[in-house]
């Protein structure tokens, strides 16, 4: 069963009308983003050129990944949750003003267990009709009366590898990152493609847009998921109400299933993971540290004393190297966050 966008032919000059007014509500300014940028913790005192475009590429994603996750909430209400890096990095890092890592995938889950995938993509069809009926997506014009549409949600076959994990996306125009939008959408007419670069250079300020996937999974299985509906205010303006997975809950699952658990030798293949995991336990500073405790229940202090030093010993490069630490390492070394952690949660030998 698929969920992707099906060709129409229309009327190219009326498209082209409205591609221009609605593109301009559909992605961000680059002042936006700029503004973002200096206004995210971590930026105090100013940023360098090439710390600056860094930030502003990656957030244009996560600019669209919010905004995803804000109509999500609003259509699905109740019978949709979200937890994960973005929630825990765009919501709360910047709640308690804690410098966000820079994290592109949403993590969902829904509400009732449900047997069958296609029980989910039903509910997708139904969402991308509500998308169009409320002019929240783009219909492109790609030459012969052609047009495709972008913002609607896709299966995700390259990603869906799992059975209670459902794995979607969504293609958006970006200026920075993705393919080319006359690769991607297949476009031959040259005069069509010379069109199109006008309006992108009047709309974007880029001549070649380019068009990229933002992906998220949907669980299938939320047993023994705890949620709770909160109101959530990101970096960009949205606020809107949502359910997401308990914060404690969260942090708990980072601890049992990264900084603790027993990886053997393969190890090194899951430092990566293992450090995100220790720049999201910057969180336990401002939560009961006891309530997160009681959902990863006991932990061996000798495999996170282990997989904490090894995270110090081959996780450096990933650390220094790795643009989305920008904003976390103009604040803190990676030893000072490690030591928050294992002073959190008072583990020994760590």
């Amino acid at each position: 069963m698929s969920v992707e966008f099906k060709e129409e032919r229309t009327d190219i000059g009326a498209m082209l009308e409205e591609l221009r007014s609605r593109i301009k509500t559909l992605t961000p300014s680059s002042d936006a983003l700029i503004r973002a940028a200096y206004r995210m913790p971590g930026a105090e005192g100013g940023l360098s050129r090439r710390e600056l475009n860094s930030l502003v590429r990656g957030l244009e994603r996560v600019w669209h990944i919010m905004r995803l996750l804000h109509l999500l909430a609003e259509y699905f209400d109740d019978s949709m949750f979200f937890g994960g890096g973005a929630i825990l990095n765009y919501v709360y890092m910047i709640k308690y003003k804690e410098p966000p890592r820079l994290t592109f995938d949403l993590d969902s889950s829904w509400y009732k267990t449900v047997r069958s995938k296609r029980v989910i993509l039903s509910k997708m069809v139904e969402f991308n009709k509500w998308l169009a009926e409320n002019d929240l997506i783009l219909m492109i014009p790609t030459g012969g009366g052609r047009v495709r549409k972008l913002f609607l949600v896709e299966y995700d076959t390259e990603k869906d590898h799992f059975p209670t994990l459902l794995s979607l996306r969504m293609p958006v125009i970006t200026r920075y990152d993705g393919e080319p939008f006359y690769r991607f959408l297949g476009i031959k007419d040259y005069r069509m493609i010379t069109r199109l670069r006008r309006l992108f250079k009047e709309t974007l300020g880029v001549e070649n847009a380019k068009i990229d996937y933002v992906r998220f999974e949907v669980g299938l299985n939320p047993e023994g998921m705890h949620r709770v509906e909160v109101v959530l205010e990101d970096l960009f303006g949205w606020k809107s109400k949502a359910w997401i997975t308990n914060v404690e809950y969260q942090l708990a699952s980072k601890i049992k299933y990264k900084i603790a658990k027993d990886f053997g030798e393969d190890l090194i293949y899951n430092i990566h993971d293992i450090l995100k995991a220790v720049l999201d336990l910057r969180l336990l500073d401002y939560v009961d540290v006891k309530d997160v405790m009681k959902y990863a229940k006991s932990i061996d202090d000798r495999i996170v004393d282990h997989n904490l030093n090894a995270t110090i010993t081959y996780g450096k490069k990933l650390w220094e190297r790795n643009y989305h630490y920008i904003l976390v390492r103009r604040r803190y070394t990676l030893t000072d966050i490690i030591k928050r952690v294992r002073k959190n949660l008072g583990c020994s030998p760590c």
